[in-house]
């Protein structure tokens, strides 16, 4: 009997598993392919910021090229109570991709050098993020020479800020 009782049981947890193997599981969603995030992305944000400026001035202009729209903001108002307006098109001088972390986006940060309406020279960082799968500009501002990194209390020294601009 006890016999039967072993063979009873194994039969049963035999069968237990091929239904288990045998039971369709239902299918998991797959992840979305990765994007890559290439240095020409981040290149063409700074062509579109530059294009918009050019086409449509700083109206609106936080809204529809920052990420961080609050930051861009304070920083636009700032600029423009410094009278300190886009001149011509900028030129990438360096970039630096930096990836991922646990507290920071995938960013590419470009060196981008220019002159404001007046004039003046500027070197200022431009970082852009990945955002909801599109590439986009954390500030947008790029003509104030300010300097972010991912270290805020340290920005670089290799910016280059233009005096205000403002009719003493």
């Amino acid at each position: 009997m006890r016999r039967l009782t072993v063979r009873r049981i194994a039969v049963t947890a035999m069968a237990a598993l091929t239904a288990a193997d045998c039971t369709p599981e239902p299918e998991q969603p797959k992840p979305p392919p990765s994007v890559a995030f290439t240095l020409e992305m981040a290149e063409s944000v700074l062509v579109e910021v530059v294009a918009g400026v050019g086409k449509s001035g700083v109206a609106d202009f936080c809204a529809k090229f920052a990420s961080s729209t609050g930051t861009c903001e304070a920083l636009l108002k700032d600029a423009l109570g410094r009278c300190l307006l886009p001149g011509d098109k900028p030129v990438v001088t360096r970039s630096v991709h930096l990836p991922a972390t646990d507290k920071y986006e995938e960013t590419w940060q470009l060196v981008v050098q220019g002159r404001t309406l007046d004039g003046q020279k500027y070197v200022s960082d431009f970082p852009i993020v990945l955002s909801t799968g599109a590439p986009k500009a954390v500030l947008g501002i790029y003509w104030t020479g300010q300097g972010y990194g991912r270290n805020m209390d340290n920005p670089p020294k290799y910016t280059i800020p233009p005096q205000n601009a403002c009719p003493r």
